[in-house]
């Protein structure tokens, strides 16, 4: 027989904020992932009239995964 109901009906609220957050930090992570691979896309003309360089794109992307991880 279990004596700790209260234990076990708090636990999904203690799990359920950790999994939030995760949520939207792969949210976060995802779209970073999808506008650097746009604009590894992009041809290199365009890139100069941003006033960017392939590098700068990788850089940033390695910058921001460093900081979110």
């Amino acid at each position: 027989m279990l004596v700790n109901l209260p234990m076990l009906v708090n636990l999904p609220l203690v799990v359920a904020g950790p999994v939030v957050g995760w949520f939207g930090r792969r949210a976060d992570q995802k779209a970073l992932l999808k506008a650097t691979d746009d604009l590894s896309d992009s041809p290199d003309d365009m890139l100069s009239d941003m006033g960017i360089s392939r590098d700068d794109i990788e850089t940033a992307r390695w910058r921001s995964c460093r900081r979110v991880g």
